[in-house]
């Protein structure tokens, strides 16, 4: 009898166990995502003028932001703030009109943990995160990609991504990104600034970027509007 009372005990405590391990791991789920909102909301800033956002991306010096928030042709400087207030200066490398993707090299690495970018598209239905704009009251949103679909303000760009995030206006070039943090679309407008254009192709763009950086004097001139790298 007393063996068998011993016996249903470590029952129960195995039992007890494995529910505490369930527990502590729901309880770390919401601590990595709230981490890696801050991570994203770090580096995210404000094209300065105040009216669209970017992001920083890969070696630090240099952001992702929507082509359409460029006034300048490549080669003119665009300065961009941080979410600190700081203010980072720097060259448009990039402006490709047809993806609505822009890309600005700063002349000091970002003082935040840089992003990577996605290679390859998000699957439909697949979790992702959103921030927006920094500089104004955001509340941080997991959203969901919908659908991959054609946006006839995105002609160049056969799969946009039509997702749930609820935008506001001059959101435009603010990050989307999966849950590994890899940068995977920027807000491009649609309803309630929804839908955003794909990074994948800005992806081996950046790799070209950044390499030319790393070899002083040796600048290719990557650049131009209409196409990536032109």
């Amino acid at each position: 009898m007393r063996a068998r009372r011993l016996s249903r005990l470590a029952g129960v405590l195995v039992v007890a166990g494995l529910v505490a391990c369930g527990s502590s791991k729901k309880q770390e789920e919401p601590e990595d995502t709230q981490q890696a909102f801050l991570t994203l909301r770090d580096a995210t800033v404000t094209l300065f003028p105040g009216h669209c956002a970017g992001v920083i991306v890969e070696d630090g010096h240099h952001a992702l932001t929507a082509a359409h928030c460029i006034d300048v042709p490549p080669g003119e400087r665009q300065p961009v703030v941080l979410r600190s207030g700081r203010m980072l200066s720097g060259v448009v490398k990039v402006v490709d009109t047809m993806r609505d993707l822009a890309v600005i090299r700063f002349d000091e690495a970002a003082p935040v943990h840089p992003l990577h970018v996605a290679t390859t598209l998000p699957i439909p239905g697949e979790g992702l995160l959103f921030f927006g704009r920094t500089d104004r009251p955001n509340e941080p949103q997991e959203v969901e990609l919908k659908r991959l679909g054609r946006c006839p303000s995105l002609p160049g760009v056969p799969q946009a991504l039509f997702t749930s995030l609820d935008g506001e206006k001059g959101d435009s070039g603010a990050p989307v990104v999966d849950r590994q943090l890899q940068v995977v679309g920027l807000v491009h407008g649609g309803a309630a600034c929804s839908i955003a254009t794909p990074t994948a192709d800005m992806a081996p763009v950046l790799d070209t970027l950044v390499a030319e950086l790393a070899r002083p004097g040796a600048e290719q001139g990557v650049g131009g509007s209409g196409g990536a790298g032109q």
